[in-house]
């Protein structure tokens, strides 16, 4: 379950990890929509694509559990991001979450 601790709100009862090679290469893609949350470690600085994605996805950058950016990914963009975490999820969805809240993976 991925939660805003901020806003007292869960944002995705659904949480994946971006654990594996293939599900780092693949994240949303060829998805028609997304109910969770697919969390990705990452180290600094890198960039995420929306090839072959149906939706505008919402990137949500985390580092040490706070929001630092969060960005909408357009089918066909490439987008910077930057921290320690990056959360990839249906941006149609419009989950309550702003720049500086607490965000935590609980479960």
């Amino acid at each position: 379950m991925l939660v805003n601790l901020s806003k007292g709100r869960v944002l995705a009862s659904r949480v994946e990890r971006a654990d594996s090679f293939l599900k780092r290469a693949l994240g949303l893609m060829f998805k028609g929509s997304y109910d969770g949350a697919l969390i990705f470690p990452i180290k600094g600085k890198t960039f995420f694509h929306g090839f072959f994605c149906r939706f505008p996805i919402l990137l949500i950058c985390l580092e040490n559990n706070r929001v630092i950016c969060k960005k909408v990914l357009n089918p066909w963009t490439v987008e910077e991001v930057r921290g320690d975490t990056v959360i990839e999820m249906d941006a149609r969805k419009n989950p309550p979450v702003d720049v500086g809240d607490e965000v935590v993976i609980r479960g």
